[in-house]
């Protein structure tokens, strides 16, 4: 899966030139069934059937793809250049647009390359690093720098330099059809077979395969799948804890002995994290702080070392086959007539609980009072998920960056769902659209790039999406039980004891590390001399995250990671000259 980039000086060149006509960057996955619809039966190169496709059906090929991609194409006789990405936005594409250049490309550490390209950072985005942990789309941490959105495709008029994204294809329109009325063991058979279909298609020649496997349903119906349908024998890999809370690693051990694959365990260690911490800026294009991105660089880092070339993992799971969580509290909240909760509103936002000193400091309760204000004005489902995905409130990021244009458009604004649509389908799109798109897809797709493997997530093939989205949510959680139809197609596959369990999650302990290891490293990146050399942050407002953390409030981890992973980054890209 490699990476390209492109630049165009419009002082020097008016266009592209034909040479670079067509320029695909990824995996295309029926290529078969497009060559039949173009009417070619040779064997050609990806690139190459694009081209003719795109003589053909023009910016319709675009919905025809399926795959994970990035494609730029130029119509010299419009003078016209398409940016594409993926339906879901698996491998990231971006862009840049300022003072007569034009760049474009698949890594945003090769823009640095080029003069005239700033690294100015866009207070908008840090504004949406700091509420969220992560960047959504399309805005990038760079002024006049944008991610091409999933499922859309960039027009770029070479005459005029300007540009506008087009949706070819959404998430909410798999919702428009008529849910399935057949039975549930028909819907659980016909799952069953897309699922298979979505493996075989992925599968190729010259791959050397291992999946990652933390035990849960999704990375063990994935694994099961391909024990099924591979040659050969499969390579897991699990990363375990030495902190039992969170770790997964005996539970993984027993369903890789279960299907008989060739099983790869490492125990993260305080060793690991100083190794790998460090060099998460990196990996990532931009300011990220899923801490589970340090398990995550580290278990494909061992993939790579044991010859493999190919990953596969059991990503989107949550999201198509529905966890839903909060489901029933949502539900109940928007039961609630409209005139009680803007009165109970009304009264609540006047109580200033960062004013009250036994509260400030206590637990997060700011944040969480804010989240909880948030979530009761929520008119929809999507701004519920907003709000409960909150890092820093709005008061805190006004005072962090001296920013108050807090009213930007993101992805939360785009959710649209149809206004039939059942509730645990709106959860689930919601997240579909933003954390995972967002946070989940560039945690596993970084990893992979960093060590130039190729990233394979059959749970969210496009077909599987579009099936699930018309399953009832009476069965995509039956009687309290989530995920109940991929559940009872793994147990078709593995014993149900293995897998009935809590889900720990993929973690670490940097809290302990934090007041361990890391500390020294902490203090180096967020100390008073640096943040106001920075001139980013307010320096009172970083260091009383830092100094309540180490005072023994332990609720301002996450605020602290997120400013320790973007000093980080920050320090890293102010190194590259």
């Amino acid at each position: 899966m490699e990476d390209f980039f492109r630049f165009v000086d419009f002082s020097k060149t008016p266009a592209l030139t034909t040479d670079e006509a067509i320029i695909f960057s990824g995996s295309l996955y029926n290529n078969q069934a497009l060559k039949k619809e173009c009417n070619i039966v040779e064997e050609i190169e990806d690139s190459k059937l694009i081209e003719e496709a795109y003589k053909l059906f023009k910016t319709s090929l675009f919905e025809k793809l399926d795959g994970i991609f990035n494609l730029a194409i130029y119509d010299k006789k419009s003078n016209l250049l398409f940016l594409a990405r993926d339906k879901i936005g698996i491998k990231p594409f971006y862009f840049y647009s300022h003072n007569q250049s034009l760049i474009f490309g698949s890594n945003l550490k090769d823009f640095y390359n080029i003069s005239t390209f700033s690294k100015k950072i866009d207070k908008e985005a840090l504004t949406l690093y700091l509420r969220y942990g992560h960047i959504l789309q399309s805005h990038t941490i760079f002024e006049n720098t944008h991610k091409v959105k999933s499922g859309h495709y960039v027009c770029y008029d070479l005459n005029k330099q300007s540009f506008y994204q087009k949706k070819y294809w959404s998430l909410e329109e798999c919702y428009l059809k008529e849910k399935l009325g057949i039975n549930e063991d028909a819907i659980i058979e016909n799952i069953d077979l897309l699922l298979q279909k979505s493996i075989n298609k992925r599968l190729h020649k010259n791959q050397k395969i291992a999946v990652s496997l933390s035990g849960g349903y999704d990375s063990s119906m994935v694994t099961a799948l391909l024990t099924k349908l591979h040659s050969k024998k499969i390579d897991t890999f699990t990363i375990g804890f030495s902190q039992d809370s969170i770790n997964e690693a005996p539970d993984a051990k027993k369903i890789a002995q279960n299907l008989g694959t060739n099983h790869h365990e490492h125990y993260f260690s305080a060793e690991d994290a100083l190794a790998i911490i460090p060099k998460l800026c990196e990996v990532y294009d931009e300011p990220f702080a899923d801490y589970a991105a340090t398990p995550t660089v580290l278990m494909n880092s061992l993939v790579k070392q044991n010859g493999f070339n190919t990953l596969f993992a059991g990503d989107g799971g949550d999201e198509v086959f529905a966890t839903a969580d909060d489901v029933k509290k949502f539900e109940r909240l928007l039961k609630l007539p409209t005139p009680l909760k803007q009165s109970l509103y009304k009264i609540l936002n006047k109580v200033e609980i960062s004013k009250i000193p036994i509260l400030n400091d206590y637990k997060n309760i700011p944040t969480k009072y804010y989240k909880f204000l948030k979530i009761l004005k929520a008119t929809d489902i999507s701004q519920m998920v907003e709000a409960k995905n909150i890092l820093f409130n709005e008061a805190e990021i006004e005072k962090l960056i001296n920013n108050k244009s807090l009213s930007l458009h993101t992805t939360f604004d785009d959710i649209n769902f149809p206004p039939f649509s059942e509730n645990v389908d709106k959860i689930i799109g919601s997240y579909f659209k933003t954390s995972m798109t967002d946070a989940e897809l560039v945690k596993t797709f970084g990893a992979a790039r960093a060590q130039k493997l190729d990233i394979s997530l059959p749970l969210l093939d496009i077909e599987v999406i579009k099936y699930l989205a018309r399953v009832p949510q009476s069965i995509k959680i039956k009687n309290g039980e989530k995920k109940y139809i991929l559940k009872k197609i793994a147990h078709q596959y593995m014993p149900k004891e293995l897998l009935q369990r809590p889900k720990s999650g993929f973690s670490i302990p940097f809290s302990t590390w934090f007041k361990g290891p890391l500390k020294e490293l902490v203090y180096e990146q967020i100390n008073e001399k640096r943040v106001k050399d920075d001139s980013i942050f307010d320096i009172e407002s970083v260091l009383k995250i830092r100094d309540g953390f180490y005072g023994g409030n332990d609720a301002y981890k996450y605020k602290l990671w997120s400013l320790f992973i973007f000093q980080l980054w920050y320090e890293n890209i102010t190194q590259v000259k």
